[in-house]
C-alpha cells in the first residue's frame, strides 16, 4: 500500500472512537473495571441482533455488551452467548487461541508515572514493566499488571517534554 493509499484510508475511517474486547465473563471484566478505574458501565445490554450477516448466512447472534465510556474512546465488552456461530465466538476460538494474539494494552498519556503506580498499586495493580520510551526518550513508560482484573494491560506514559 503506498503512503498516499495509507492516507486515504486514515482521513476516510477518522478517529479511532472504540475498542471493542470480547470475553469469556461478563462479571469478571465488569469487576476488573471497577477494581482498577472505579468505573461501573455507562449502559449494558443481552442484545439478540435479529437477522444478522454472517459469513454469508442470515442468522440471530446473542451477545452480552457493556460500554465504558469516561476514557476518551469508547470500551465495549462482549460476551458470546449460546453455541450459535458468530464473530465473537470465533475470535475467542480462532483470534486468540488459535493466532495467539489478542488485545494487549490500552495506553494512556499522563502527567506522572509515579502517581499513576501509587494509585495502581493502591487498588492491588502491581507494576509489571517500566523504561524509558521508544519514540521519546524524555518520557517513561509503565505497563500495570492489570491481564488478571481486566484480561489485558494498562500502559502509562508519561506525556511529552518537548
Amino acid at each position: 500500500m503506498s503512503a498516499e493509499n495509507a492516507k486515504e484510508m486514515v482521513e476516510l475511517l477518522g478517529d479511532i472512537t472504540q475498542v471493542g474486547i470480547v470475553i469469556e465473563d461478563m462479571e469478571k471484566a465488569k469487576a476488573g473495571m471497577l477494581k482498577v478505574f472505579g468505573l461501573k458501565p455507562d449502559a449494558e445490554s443481552d442484545n439478540l441482533y435479529k437477522k444478522t450477516w454472517y459469513r454469508g448466512e442470515i442468522i440471530d447472534a446473542p451477545v452480552k455488551a457493556a460500554f465504558y465510556n469516561q476514557l476518551n474512546v469508547q470500551l465495549e465488552f462482549l460476551q458470546p452467548v449460546g453455541d450459535t456461530d458468530t464473530i465473537w465466538h470465533d475470535y475467542l476460538d480462532e483470534g486468540f487461541r488459535k493466532h495467539g494474539h489478542a488485545l494487549h494494552h490500552l495506553r494512556f498519556d499522563v502527567e506522572d508515572n509515579d502517581e499513576v503506580t501509587k494509585a495502581m498499586e493502591e487498588r492491588g495493580i502491581a507494576k509489571y514493566m517500566e523504561g524509558k520510551s521508544l519514540v521519546d526518550p524524555t518520557a517513561t513508560f509503565t505497563y500495570y499488571d492489570s491481564v488478571e482484573a481486566l484480561g489485558f494491560i494498562i500502559e502509562a506514559v508519561t506525556k511529552s517534554k518537548k
